[in-house]
């Protein structure tokens, strides 16, 4: 028995925060607990926030772009991002173990090649609960954190922050910046560490000599399976957009910018989406490029044969009905022949459909859709509302 094939569903799952909280003992070892660990990023990165802004009077004030509450972009980072982030896995972590599954499910891998299959996926779970990886990532998420705070200028940063310089800050500035953010930078690179080890699965994959089929229905030799794994991604996608989109939400609602000045930052965030979750899928571009080149040799040789075959016999001369009633199975085994030859010629060279690409990238702008709303005053809204309707 394969080792993926034992019904391991969390072959794509760890991050260094689930062996830190495991470590502290606020989870078990071994469990998901996705719901638990969400209320806890919130109770550690977001509500100490709130609490230490409230002596200061910073929590709401009459100056809103400066207060804690109208703050768009730390809730939409540390209240809605840093959770998501630790549900997505529930959505995207059984996918991929399902997809890393179906190469032995579709026979795609030999019986000879099924051990490296095995050593694929044992290094693939070490690699995903590695201790070196997991501090590694831990020291980038404080380094990127230092420079972060580095860069931004003070006047940046609403008020809450307490920033005169960059070596000032309140109570919750601190916290934000020590606690809250690098958090946060932590889940998003456990996440980019995760498509890098499912990226290094389908490049081990690839070298196999994988059983594909140029005329297989889904025309992509067999390997169509793998384009279901953007729609795992989807959750990832609107994380990226909803950390995009909270700042630009201060900007319009807090400054009255324009909306629309804002659109290259929901392309890039787009475009961030699917390089992120397309680009593994690039690994078997020339593999499948040359099953569609043989594909279109050997069933297109074999469509003539067939042509050659039929067209003496039934359209030259032009049949008559006196001569006899034409074969249908015949006609019905030339048209299959036909079909598989236009799958063949049909293949994509890249495994995945457009179909998942727009919902990724509906996904990923989704959350800047409130934001246009904000700024379009009600009774315009109203109005475009009630004219689509009429």
């Amino acid at each position: 028995m394969s080792v993926a094939a034992s019904g391991d569903d969390l072959l794509f799952a760890g991050d260094p925060l689930q062996t830190l909280e495991a470590s502290a003992g606020v989870i078990r070892r071994g469990k998901p607990q996705f719901m638990r660990r969400a209320f806890l990023v919130v109770a550690v990165g977001w509500l100490p926030l709130a609490l230490l802004t409230v002596p200061n009077g910073d929590f709401i004030s009459s100056d809103e772009g400066n207060s804690f509450l109208f703050d768009f972009g730390v809730h939409a980072r540390f209240l809605l991002a840093a959770p998501l982030l630790i549900l997505a896995e529930a959505i995207c972590v059984p996918r991929l173990a399902a997809i890393a599954r179906q190469f032995i499910d579709a026979d795609l891998v030999t019986d000879a090649d099924r051990q490296r299959y095995n050593s694929a996926v044992v290094s693939s779970r070490r690699l995903m609960n590695s201790r070196i990886i997991e501090l590694t990532l831990t020291v980038l998420a404080y380094a990127l954190a230092v420079m972060l705070i580095w860069v931004t200028p003070p006047e940046a940063l609403p008020a809450w922050h307490g920033r005169s310089s960059s070596f000032e800050a309140s109570p919750a500035g601190w916290w934000s910046s020590f606690v809250s953010l690098p958090l946060l930078l932590l889940l998003l690179l456990g996440w980019l560490w995760r498509i890098c080890v499912w990226t290094r699965f389908l490049w081990l994959m690839n070298r196999l000599p994988l059983q594909l089929d140029p005329a297989h229905p889904d025309r992509a030799g067999g390997l169509g399976f793998l384009g279901s794994s953007l729609e795992g991604f989807i959750p990832i996608g609107f994380t990226i957009g909803v950390i995009a989109a909270g700042p630009v939400a201060n900007q319009v609602v807090h400054h009255h910018a324009n909306p629309l000045q804002f659109r290259p930052v929901a392309y890039a965030a787009i475009i961030i989406s699917i390089v992120l979750c397309a680009t593994p899928l690039l690994i078997f571009l020339s593999r499948l490029i040359r099953v569609r080149h043989s594909g279109i040799l050997q069933y297109g040789a074999l469509a003539m044969h067939m042509s050659e075959r039929f067209q003496p016999r039934w359209l030259r001369p032009p049949p008559r009905l006196n001569q006899g009633t034409l074969d249908m199975s015949e006609l019905t085994g030339t048209n299959a022949l036909y079909t598989i030859a236009a799958n063949a010629r049909a293949v994509r060279i890249l495994p995945l459909e457009l179909r998942s690409v727009w919902l990724l990238s509906l996904a990923t702008f989704l959350p800047f859709f409130p934001v246009w709303l904000v700024a379009v005053p009600f009774t315009e809204l109203a109005k475009k509302i009630a004219a689509s309707l009429l």
